[in-house]
């Protein structure tokens, strides 16, 4: 081709607007790609439409840029060339440069926008996972859960590369009964990923939260738990074959980093054996896909070899977890130990169960029969493992319990030493933090109850024992607002154990209509006439309410409260300082005046807290006096 002839092609694309339609569709094209990248991720759309959505727009350019050589769009409409002018068409050639101009200012205005945008803060919403023994949050949480600390990553930054949160694994098995072993293998799996120094691991009471909300997406879910990454899966168990599948999201580009599936005869060697790949093939992705840096390998405990005992066990656990059929949960452990009397979280758990199971009315035996059953269990996984965290913070608790009540006699030091050493052995499990935490206030270490309780729920955010002990420990502070707040956090994210109130904080806040709903409700006073006078002692404790105080003591003895009733929180600050009070709420302001009574000070005496005292330094709100007296604020 001569120059004439280069120059004549030359003046023809340009007459007929080819290379301003290439520059109008690439433009155009980059905005369509912005808006997808910014509206697809919302409906959840898997990333391969993206990419197709590309591939689909790069093909395309060739038919535009034909068409614009075979058709002209000129003032009489859309013509094929041979019957446009031959002349150029300047009205066209505007056009296209002010389209294509007002299409790149979208496209890069939207750009913007997308990158300076601040991510949305997590928002967790999860619900709370155990009930109180005994008036506040005193639960024994779970003793197989040992939970996993959450991404620590402050509320509203972008999560840690090395971040991670375990779904609960979907139950595919063809008769549907097989949720409490897919819930088993994930719960170990994550048990495996905490040990894992350098990973950041979302609670197991914050990632089960999200069972069944799937639909929401993965990038939502993470967002909710300050995660970046997500494990998902499935289990299928039918007769003697397991089939199991997970796959590692990166919900921040909602891709999959990892996924894989696994067919193998139902062993226990085999289930252990999965759950250990699938954790090491986690780690591998991260480090491999991201380049992150983590500093140790993982591990895995074979629990035991017993296939029908490790059934049982997670069975247990489930009911254990729910806080229903606790008779079942114990009978199936017992029927696991029968299995393998060597199987130490069998033994762990079993123990904890006896400190729930009177309270939750679900045996006729009495306290102090469990209590002993507790330490018995607890002794034999100490025995098997020494450095079983949990079995020295349920012993530990035990004594706790005993010596609140004054039904045993225990040394305070002792019990307090123990459950840090039972934290140390295993600082994720939120119960070992949440005993430790009320042994502490008990003997009026405000100062480290709240510290414990702090961490308590940095481990596990969405724990309800530990939410609401820490508030109540700001309440006894005197940190009104905080607790305040405090509270309504903790009622908004679902971290809440079921009933429980801090009717003073209720009160001094003004909130009638709350304090009267929940003074209603069955752990309290159901079938009660006057909680709104109820509500106005509570307004001013300082007066007489003797009459009050005798109606309701009368009301009690014709409907006397379960075993797991709070009621007792509302005798002493209206006046009766012979009822049993829960002992780590007496440094609330609306014990002050039991604080000053006889009554207390005999407690103080018969608990050996006065002893601790003499040892270990009189708390801020109390001072020795002459001989064997002292007083306290």
């Amino acid at each position: 081709m001569d120059n004439r002839s280069s120059t004549s092609l030359w003046a023809e694309l340009k007459r007929r607007n080819v290379f301003r339609v290439a520059i109008f569709y690439v433009v155009t094209a980059w905005l369509v790609i912005e808006v997808a990248e910014t509206v697809l991720p919302i409906f959840d759309v898997p990333d391969g439409v993206l990419r197709g959505l590309v591939v689909l727009l790069v093909i395309g350019l060739v038919p535009a840029l034909a068409l614009s050589w075979i058709y002209e769009l000129t003032p009489e409409g859309i013509k094929r060339d041979a019957g446009a002018s031959p002349e150029p068409a300047t009205s066209t050639s505007h056009k296209l440069n002010w389209a294509t101009l007002v299409v790149a200012i979208a496209a890069i205005g939207l750009l913007v926008y997308d990158r300076l945008t601040p991510e949305a803060p997590a928002l967790p919403t999860v619900a709370a996972e155990a009930q109180p023994v005994g008036g506040a949050a005193q639960s024994v949480g779970d003793a197989a859960e040992r939970d996993a600390a959450p991404a620590a990553t402050p509320e509203g930054s972008a999560a840690s590369g090395a971040s991670i949160a375990v779904l609960p694994f979907a139950d595919l098995s063809p008769g549907g009964d097989q949720e409490y072993f897919a819930d088993g293998m994930a719960e170990e799996i994550l048990n495996a990923l905490v040990r894992v120094k350098g990973l950041e691991v979302a609670s197991r009471t914050s990632s089960f939260g999200f069972k069944g909300q799937e639909s929401l997406g993965m990038p939502v879910i993470a967002e909710r738990l300050s995660v970046r990454h997500v494990l998902e899966g499935s289990v299928r168990r039918a007769g003697d074959n397991l089939r199991i599948t997970a796959q590692l999201i990166d919900a921040q580009v909602d891709r999959h980093l990892w996924s894989d599936t696994f067919d193998r005869p139902l062993t226990a060697e085999n289930v252990f054996a999965i759950q250990e790949e699938i954790a090491v093939a986690i780690v591998d992705a991260l480090v491999d896909s991201l380049g992150i840096e983590i500093e140790d390998e993982v591990r895995l405990a074979h629990a035991t070899e017993n296939l029908p005992a490790y059934d049982m066990y997670l069975q247990a656990r489930a009911l254990f977890q729910g806080r229903t059929g606790l008779d079942r949960a114990d009978d199936l452990l017992r029927q696991a130990l029968e299995q393998d009397p060597e199987f130490v979280n069998a033994w762990e758990l079993r123990a904890a169960v006896q400190t729930v199971i009177f309270e939750y009315g679900y045996t006729d035996l009495s306290r102090d029969e469990h209590q002993r059953r507790g330490v018995e269990f607890a002794e034999r996984a100490l025995a098997l493992e020494p450095d079983s965290g949990m079995a020295l913070a349920t012993l530990a608790n035990m004594r706790l319990n005993a010596t609140l009540m004054l039904r045993q006699r225990h040394d305070v030091a002792d019990i307090i030493r123990d459950l840090e050493r039972a934290v140390e052995l295993d600082p994720h499990n939120s119960s070992g933090l949440n005993w430790l935490g009320m042994a502490l206030a008990f003997v009026g270490r405000d100062e480290d109850a709240l510290r414990t309780f702090s961490r308590c729920v940095d481990v596990a955010p969405r724990f309800g024992p530990c939410r609401e002990n820490q508030y109540d420990a700001l309440w006894a502070m005197g940190r009104f607002d905080e607790a305040y707040a405090g509270m309504q956090d903790a009622l908004n994210d679902g971290a809440v154990v079921s009933e429980y109130a801090n009717f003073g904080m209720l009160a001094h806040f003004e909130e009638k209509t709350a304090f009267m709903l929940l003074a209603n409700q069955s752990k309290w006073l159901p079938g009660w006439s006057r909680h709104g006078d109820l509500y106005d002692a509570f307004r001013n404790l300082d007066a007489d309410h003797a009459e009050l105080l005798a109606e309701l003591k009368v009301f009690l003895s014709t409907r006397p409260p379960d075993p797991g009733s709070f009621v007792g929180a509302l005798l002493v600050p209206l006046g009766d300082h012979d009822a049993a009070p829960y002992f780590f709420l007496v440094w609330n302001p609306e014990y002050a005046r039991y604080r000053g009574s006889p009554q207390f000070r005999q407690r103080i005496r018969q608990s050996g807290v006065l002893d601790y005292w003499r040892e270990y330094g009189f708390p801020a709100k109390c001072r020795p006096l002459d001989g064997d007296e002292f007083a306290c604020d």
